[in-house]
């Protein structure tokens, strides 16, 4: 289901199947593996470049696909290691993985607006055109909404929280340095904060755009302003921000297989950062007590409209229907105590909408 466009894809296209005959493979090979190893100053296996392959007809772009993905991953470098590069090594699946997805070619979007949070949108939501490769949404190809834009959203909700906090929980938040009058303030870090997330329409547009075309000056202009208690997020960041890059610029792995790609890249943070930060800091322990009182007074004001709650015969339904009165006398189940100090309060965006 495409919800933007309120389409349901009835056929599917096959990506990454192209077949060459071994002749012809082993031809291709020989003039990609020089380009590759003299650049890259590493052997590589030959799944790595069946697999750029399966996506670039001509050598020369296959060859520079296999160069920009191993460099951007850190698979070379000065402490990298020596050993051959395969698939695995930079997050590729077998050659022989296929990609099935969905055709909308035949189906056209219905009446209604695209909806969404704009400082969460990606760049080329935001935008409605792509804005690494124009020809996708030429005048004549409607913009499609893909998997890999939900990705890049969620990749700005922790951006924004890297930005805004600094630590874990309630009252949190850089006040002293987002407020101008705080002898504190980093007018920096609040200019970043307005350019992705507080500004007009067509601030965040242009500065989505901005930092999608010039995409190596994330690090200075947003992950260098990274609160300290977020600095073991960084590297991870850093991979997932380069991983959409390379999913916009080649369509290939990178964009068929994203969703792969940044569980990999999640579940090797949940491992590392594990290992290093522990319930023992002030901040976490702090708030892990928060919520375990937060729990308890929202169980005891659960607790107490149960209490209330007029028994229900053998059959709800007919004994709701045989007496409206019980209705209006039955307490919200789901309501949460408005006395409650504990409750989180910040300023929620309000769903904002793009017309298409």
């Amino acid at each position: 289901m495409d919800y933007d466009h309120a389409k349901k894809a009835e056929n599917y296209v096959l990506f990454g199947t192209r077949k060459r005959s071994p002749s012809e493979l082993e031809r291709k090979r020989k003039v990609m593996r020089p380009l590759v190893e003299d650049s890259l100053e590493r052997k590589v296996e030959n799944d790595v470049l069946d697999v750029a392959l399966k996506w670039f007809d001509d050598t020369i772009d296959a060859s520079g696909y296999i160069r920009t993905v191993a460099r951007l991953t850190g698979v070379v470098g000065e402490n990298a290691s020596q050993k051959p590069i395969c698939a695995t090594d930079l997050g590729w699946g077998p050659v022989n993985k296929t990609y099935k997805w969905p055709d909308f070619a035949n189906r056209e979007a219905g009446p209604g607006e695209r909806t969404g949070t704009l400082p969460y949108m990606a760049g080329d939501v935001i935008n409605e055109r792509s804005l690494h490769s124009p020809d996708v949404c030429a005048e004549d190809k409607p913009f499609v909404h893909e998997a890999i834009h939900d990705v890049e959203s969620l990749l700005w909700v922790l951006v924004r929280l890297c930005l805004t906090r600094k630590g874990p929980g309630i009252n949190m938040r850089r006040e002293e340095e987002l407020d101008d009058k705080s002898p504190s303030y980093n007018k920096e870090l609040r200019d970043m904060v307005v350019a992705l997330f507080e500004g007009t329409d067509e601030v965040l547009k242009a500065n989505k755009s901005s930092l999608h075309r010039h995409w190596r000056s994330f690090e200075w202009k947003v992950i260098a302003h990274f609160h300290p208690y977020f600095e073991p997020l960084k590297p991870y960041v850093r991979r997932w921000w380069t991983t959409l890059i390379l999913g916009y610029e080649y369509r290939a792995e990178e964009f068929y297989d994203i969703h792969d790609h940044i569980i990999r890249i999640l579940d090797e943070a949940i491992q590392e950062i594990g290992k290093t930060v522990s319930e023992d800091d002030e901040a976490t322990k702090a708030e892990i007590n928060r919520r375990k009182i937060h729990k308890e007074r929202l169980l005891a004001t659960f607790r107490r409209q149960e209490s209330v709650t007029p028994p229900l015969a053998s059959s709800p339904l007919s004994s709701l229907l045989s007496s409206p009165q019980s209705l209006r006398n039955t307490p919200q189940r789901h309501a949460v105590s408005q006395e409650d100090p504990e409750s989180p309060s910040e300023r929620l965006h309000v769903q904002k909408k793009l017309k298409r």
